[in-house]
């Protein structure tokens, strides 16, 4: 079975025509995606790269308000058909 995973990134980053559902917390540093409950960014993300072999900067730290290393993830949503095509 092959679990999968909708694409995601920081939501400052998408255009808010194209934000889906928040996803998660994403590490603007390892770009990974953890889970909302997550309290400090430990363990294997959601997406992202195992950090066990890679460690990133802020492994361990916690998910505080206002950090700027951090930022929800949102799912990206496909881009809109532009009108001309419609018709």
């Amino acid at each position: 079975m092959v679990y999968r995973v909708p694409p995601a990134a920081p939501r400052d980053q998408i255009p808010p025509e194209r934000r889906g559902r928040v996803m998660g917390i994403y590490c603007l540093v390892c770009a990974s995606l953890y889970p909302l409950h997550r309290a400090t960014h430990t363990g294997r993300p959601v997406y992202g790269r195992d950090h066990i072999a890679s460690p990133c900067a802020h492994e361990g730290d916690a998910f505080a308000a206002g950090e700027s290393w951090w930022e929800p993830g949102v799912e990206v949503l496909p881009a809109p058909v532009p009108a001309a095509a419609k018709a």
